[in-house]
This record gives structure tokens, C-alpha cells and sequence, in this order.
């Protein structure tokens, strides 16, 4: 966009500079703008004329009077060489400018004069590190405290259920967990068949791979599967609450709720939550089937027949690893929900605050239930469970 001010009516003339070293002066005419090409003060640099310019006894005289435009970006050019020359040792003197377009050299020269920002002072590892760890201190406190209201308001609609609103309940169970049927089973049924493939290329140079039945049905019930459903959800339903929430906590809605005397975790997380604790059992189920037919195709592949693969799964699936299985879903359900719901509560103002709540809620999703997992599985080595 070009700003500059015309010295008067009618067609300008090309840009031109003039030096003349005996007289030492320098006569610039034309329009000075944003289009003016930086190699017409050539003859005035330095280090490209220093013979010329070193001529002038120190002294020079610029004369504007001839110029018919200019804007801020030729005002910075003329400031810049004239900046030059004085680090050169030659004092500019400028006159002739006309006051209309003087104007517009002084708010240039005033713009320069104004101080800079700053870099910003560097950070030490040490500094960083300290204050990652004070960050994820007060994130913990925060999400223990969330946990904390969020127990209390499930306890209390445990003594009322019909202060729950079930109908959201009913919905969210719908899109966050029967949907996610497909896509946890599909990724279980993979991971099963990897699993079968890899143990298969070990227990095959003994003759054994019968046992891949064994290790494909323990391996999805008592972990994967649990672990696989977590994580999808994390990535889908976690998500989408904590984008939902969020959305909501921008536009202000979160804020109406809680001026009308309502709690946001009551209101919007509660139903969230319950909705995932009645479906991750389920869905978890379906994962672990799926899982064992992944193992399934590879065995029958092998020429195993389908009765003896699934009669050897199944008898290594106890009572007990079926208990953990559906224990881990639920812990694992609960903890999606919530942190999910939190993430949303907590997003700040701003167009990119959903996106930063959402992509916080997944990454610290998958990184409390692979800790959780990681504990559970030393607790029941412990315990010989």
C-alpha cells in the first residue's frame, strides 16, 4: 500500500539522484516511495563511492527540493544513508523539503527512534526444568481437585438419581461409546493377529504354536484390551468432550451456568462421566473379543481348526483375569471422562484455546492411564493375582 504524499498536480517525473563532490551536494528529484529502487543512493554509500565521498570534507548537503512524493518507506531510505554517511564521518545537512512532505520525515524518524522490544532473556535447562515440574505440580493439584468435586457430585446422585439427567446420559453413551464399537474393535483385532504372528515366529521352532491361543487370550483380556479401549477413546471420546467443553467455556456458556448457581461439574462433566463408566466395560468386551479373533485367523491360518484355537483361549481366561479386565475398564473409563471434562473447564479465551484443551486432554489422557496401567500390572505381580 503506498501512503505518499504528492508535492503537487500533475505527472511525476523519474527518480533521480545527483552528486556532485566539488560542490558537495546531492540533488534528489522524482517520487521517493515504497517502489523507488534501493541502488539509486549508490553514488552515497560508502563502501561503494568511499573515493567520491570521501571527498566532500566531511560535509554534505542533501537536497530535497526536487522530490514530488514521499512515503514512510522512502523516508526510511533517505534516514538510513544519511545514518551511513554519519558513521562514515560525513555530516548530512537535508534541505528544500517541502513542509507537506517534511511531515511525513519526521514521523519516520521518530518511528526509528522508538526503542525496540527486547529478545527475551534465554532460559537456563535448570530454569526449565524447575518450572516444568512446578507446572505439573499445579496441574495435578488441579486435577485432583476436579476428581475430588466430581466424586462428591456421583456420590450425591447415587442418593438422587433423579437429579441426574439422564436423557445426556443416554446420548453421550450413544456417540462416545456404542460408536466407538468399529474403530476399538478393529484396532483390537489387529493388534491381536500381531501379537499371534510375533509369538507364532518364536513358538514355531519348537513346534508349540498351539500356545499362541494361550498367550493371544491372557495378552488381550488381562492387558490389551483394556489398554486399546483407553487409548481410543482417549483419542476420540476424550477428546470430544474436552473440545465440546471447551467450545462451550469460550462462548461463555460455562460462565451462565455457573451465575444461575449451578455447578459446571454437576451440569457438564457428571453425565460425561457416568456415560463412560456404563460403556467402557462394553466396549472392552468387544475389544478383547475382537482381539482374540485377530490370533484366531492366524492359528487357523496355520492349519489349526477353529474349536481347538477357541477352547484353548478360552480356558486361560479365568475368573480373575476376566475381574481385572472389566476393573481396568472402568478405572480407565473414569479417568478418560474426567480428565477429558477437565480439560474443556479449564481451556482459556481465545480461537486456538479448544484446540490447546483438546490436544492437552489426549496426550495427558494417554499418559495417566499408561502410569496407571504400569502400577496395576506391579500391584498384581505383587499380589500373584
Amino acid at each position: 500500500m503506498n501512503n505518499a504524499i504528492p508535492a503537487g498536480p500533475g505527472p511525476e517525473p523519474p527518480l533521480s539522484l545527483i552528486f556532485d563532490p566539488q560542490k558537495r551536494l546531492a540533488r534528489l528529484a522524482g517520487a521517493l516511495t515504497v517502489d523507488a529502487p534501493r541502488s539509486i543512493w549508490r553514488p552515497l554509500e560508502p563502501d561503494k563511492a568511499s573515493a567520491s565521498v570521501a571527498g566532500i570534507n566531511g560535509e554534505l548537503t542533501l537536497d530535497l527540493a526536487g522530490l514530488t512524493a514521499l512515503d514512510l518507506n522512502g523516508s526510511a531510505q533517505v534516514l538510513s544513508v544519511i545514518n551511513q554517511l554519519d558513521r562514515s564521518g560525513v555530516q548530512v545537512s537535508v534541505r528544500g523539503l517541502p513542509d507537506d512532505l517534511a511531515v511525513i520525515l519526521e514521523l519516520a524518524r521518530e518511528a526509528l527512534k522508538a526503542p525496540t522490544a527486547s529478545p527475551p532473556p534465554r532460559i537456563g535447562l535448570i530454569e526449565e526444568t524447575g518450572r516444568k515440574l512446578v507446572a505439573i505440580k499445579n496441574d495435578a493439584a488441579t486435577l485432583v481437585t476436579f476428581t475430588g468435586k466430581l466424586v462428591i457430585d456421583f456420590l450425591s446422585s447415587l442418593r438422587h438419581p433423579s437429579s441426574v439427567r439422564w436423557a445426556t446420559v443416554e446420548h453421550v453413551a450413544e456417540v462416545s461409546g456404542v460408536n466407538a464399537v468399529p474403530i476399538v474393535a478393529l484396532v483390537s483385532l489387529l493388534v491381536g493377529l500381531i501379537i499371534a504372528f510375533q509369538s507364532a515366529m518364536v513358538l514355531k521352532f519348537v513346534g508349540l504354536e498351539i500356545f499362541v491361543a494361550d498367550m493371544v487370550g491372557v495378552a488381550i483380556v488381562r492387558e490389551l484390551g483394556p489398554l486399546i479401549t483407553a487409548i481410543v477413546l482417549a483419542g476420540r471420546s476424550g477428546s470430544a468432550f474436552s473440545a465440546e467443553l471447551g467450545a462451550m467455556k469460550a462462548a461463555e456458556e460455562v460462565d451462565a451456568i455457573t451465575t444461575m448457581g449451578l455447578s459446571p461439574v454437576r451440569e457438564l462433566a457428571l453425565p460425561r462421566v457416568l456415560a463412560s463408566l456404563l460403556t467402557t466395560p462394553v466396549v472392552t468386551l468387544f475389544a478383547c473379543f475382537a482381539g482374540i479373533w485377530g490370533g484366531c485367523l492366524v492359528l487357523t491360518a496355520m492349519g489349526y481348526s477353529l474349536l481347538t484355537y477357541w477352547q484353548e483361549a478360552i480356558s486361560m481366561v479365568t475368573g480373575t483375569t476376566f475381574n481385572i479386565c472389566i476393573f481396568k475398564s472402568i478405572i480407565f473409563g473414569f479417568v478418560v471422562a474426567a480428565i477429558g471434562c477437565q480439560r474443556g473447564l479449564a481451556a482459556g479465551d481465545g480461537p486456538g484455546a479448544v484446540g490447546e484443551a483438546t490436544t492437552s486432554g489426549v496426550v495427558t489422557n494417554i499418559v495417566v492411564v499408561a502410569v496407571i496401567d504400569s502400577l496395576l500390572a506391579v500391584l498384581f505381580y505383587v499380589w500373584d493375582i
